[in-house]
């Protein structure tokens, strides 16, 4: 398949991926480290499914984000602590999904009350991440799913600490855009000149990658001539993470997952809104110590991670740049086609597993 500049702008394409996705996919949607409190809860609206993760008393449920009173959105924020309930009429639900509390009840029929039920999505974890099934008739499992990413997947899950950051970036571009610049490090030492590249990424090629159908995962090694801070360097020592490179997993079709070293960990969640605006929803998570560091240390740490963030939000604001840059452009080169060298092999691996899906729509019209 050509990948003309419809296959970034059309939203007749976009809606027949949203299909393919709401048909067969498993979701990544949180760390269990965000969830470990009765009544925390993450929000998400993906291809317009809007979902509700929450904790009930431990358990970890999820259903539609809509209240069956009148149809107003239950969690309005991204994340937070409160019970399941709606704040237009305040009905309150429970770990079933069912309505558990609501004003003047007397005045509705109590049958029917007692009938009504939140439609619940199956929940599944690969260690410490939380996944969910958006179709019922999905008879994948998640090991399934995820085949030769879901161990290296399991044991990266518990290197996670606590959530420090958690917002959103609107992208003026296709959410292909968005995953094509990540697939790959080829950029990094132009774009990235100020930031990823001072670390030493982007100037050799990773030895180190496995795919799986959409999947992929890769370790970018760093070059060897940049000095670390010794000072720094001891307290990190003690990380529980002590990868090398800069690793990166893609879970098809819309999260990655990255660290530096281990010093931080990155969630990156695409959420597309049109042909051309996507959603990407930036998580960083701090990096679990194996010992009790001094008040000195801590704070140090404190450092590192408030650094990562603002080395994160850099990087990911270059790549905003050039993001769009590419799609403003892209009514300008109606018959080409992008040219994807041995650099951008991630990028030439998913398309070859996602592109004949695009032959079952091309088939359709």
């Amino acid at each position: 398949m050509i990948l003309t500049n419809e296959f970034y702008t059309d939203q007749k394409v976009l809606d027949f991926e949203k299909e393919i996705f709401k048909k067969e996919s498993w979701i990544l949607v949180a760390h269990i480290s965000e969830l470990q409190n009765n009544n925390d809860f993450i929000s998400i609206n993906f291809f317009e499914e809007k979902i509700f993760i929450q904790n009930f008393n431990g358990k970890i449920k999820c259903f539609q984000n809509i209240c069956l009173h009148r149809f107003n959105t239950i969690h309005e924020e991204d994340c937070g602590n409160r019970v399941a309930s709606c704040l237009y009429h305040y009905w309150v639900y429970n770990k079933e999904g069912k309505v558990s509390g609501l004003p003047c009840r007397s005045s509705f029929n109590k049958g029917k009350i007692e009938e009504l039920k939140l439609y619940e999505y199956e929940v599944d974890f690969c260690g410490n991440f939380i996944f969910v099934k958006l179709k019922e008739n999905n008879s994948t499992t998640l090991k399934e799913y995820l085949g030769t990413m879901y161990q290296k997947l399991n044991s990266f899950s518990y290197f996670l600490g606590s959530k420090t950051i958690d917002y959103n970036i609107v992208h003026k571009g296709n959410w292909k855009l968005l995953l094509e610049n990540v697939l790959e490090c080829y950029h990094c030492t132009s774009v990235h000149v100020n930031s990823f590249a001072k670390l030493g990424y982007g100037f050799e090629k990773p030895k180190k990658f496995d795919f799986f159908q959409g999947h992929s995962w890769c370790e970018f090694p760093k070059r060897q001539d940049v000095k670390e801070n010794k000072r720094i360097k001891k307290i990190l020592d003690s990380r529980t993470c002590k990868i090398e490179g800069y690793i990166h997993f893609y879970i098809y079709p819309n999260v990655f997952i990255s660290s530096v070293e281990g010093k931080g960990f990155y969630f990156g969640f695409l959420l597309p809104q049109s042909a051309s605006k996507t959603t990407l929803r930036v998580r960083y998570f701090s990096p679990i110590m194996g010992s009790n560091l001094t008040d000195s240390e801590s704070n140090i740490l404190d450092f590192i991670n408030s650094s990562s963030i603002d080395s994160l939000d850099l990087v990911l604001n270059e790549d905003k740049k050039m993001i769009e840059n590419v799609q403003s452009n892209l009514n300008n080169v109606n018959s080409s086609t992008p040219i994807f060298g041995e650099e951008e092999f991630r990028i030439n691996n998913f398309y070859n597993f996602f592109t004949p899906k695009f032959e079952q729509y091309e088939k359709s019209l």
